[in-house]
């Protein structure tokens, strides 16, 4: 796994650079990706960084001038296109204000030879290695669909990143949460400001059951004809079974009804993307 971000404007003239630098908010974004895929970001990697140009000339001089501030070079390179590249790197810790105040360095330096500085990747200082990632954080790329069930509209909602993630069999624990909504009379779906209060009593649900030390995640919900159904997996019944009654018998949330089932072949995250 690496992360890579390269404008690929080959041939870029000083006239339009302002228009193609990478932007602290595209860093940024970068770094949440990372960040919500359980990289570990703070540590030491490998950052390389890339240079180009319509011809190679002046990328000795850069290099020269480079190796003094730590980079090492990696190499010249020529492209489909013909364009040359150049690739230096250097063994550092970014965060996304760093890692964009010194692309503005690389900038100016690119500028002074009349060359192009193109962008960055990451990587393990180990180039035989991936980049290590804590592989119990499930990134977020939920999916929807809408489609008729008994002749009414059924919104489906999951996540549907746990197609990569490893640990299925410990969390196999499916908590699905049953709760009616106030609902359309001709589409049976949620009234306006319904569904915000629906998500919200999702939300209360994971948030108790993280206070608690009780490792969970949101997986799928379906809204149909008047109920809306929330399944969360867990790898500690007998835990998330004692905070969920406890809630139910406090009377303080919306009414619900819950089972724990345990899934090890995940079936119904699978039944969920059969539809999905």
């Amino acid at each position: 796994m690496m992360w890579t971000f390269l404008l690929a404007i080959f041939g870029c003239s000083n006239a339009n650079l302002e228009s193609t630098k990478i932007s602290l908010e595209e860093i940024e974004e970068m770094f949440s990706d990372m960040e919500a895929n359980g990289v570990y970001t703070d540590t030491t990697l490998l950052w390389g960084y890339f240079f180009t140009s319509n011809k190679k000339d002046d990328f000795e001089k850069v290099a020269n001038e480079l190796k003094n501030k730590g980079f090492e070079f990696v190499d010249i390179f020529q492209a489909d296109d013909k364009s040359y590249w150049l690739h230096l790197e250097r063994k550092e810790v970014h965060n996304a204000k760093s890692l964009y105040e010194l692309d503005e360095e690389l900038y100016e330096i690119a500028g002074k030879y009349k060359i192009t500085y193109d962008g960055f990747d990451v990587g393990n200082v180990d180039e035989n290695r991936p980049l290590e990632r804590d592989t119990y954080v499930v990134p977020e790329e939920f999916k929807t669909v809408d489609h008729q069930k008994d002749n009414f509209p059924c919104l489906l909602v999951g996540n549907t990143a746990f197609d990569r993630f490893p640990h299925k069999e410990e969390f196999c624990h499916f908590i699905k949460v049953t709760t009616p909504y106030n609902m359309d009379e001709e589409s049976m779906l949620p009234v306006q400001g319904e569904l915000d209060e629906l998500d919200k009593f999702e939300l209360f649900f994971e948030n108790n059951l993280t206070q608690k030390n009780i490792k969970n995640y949101f997986v799928f919900r379906d809204t149909h004809k008047g109920i809306r159904n929330f399944y969360i997996v867990t790898n500690d019944k007998v835990g998330a079974k004692e905070v969920i009654d406890n809630l139910s018998q406090s009377g303080e949330q919306r009414p619900f009804e819950f089972e724990i089932s345990t899934d090890k072949e995940w079936s119904l995250y699978n039944a969920f993307k059969g539809k999905i």
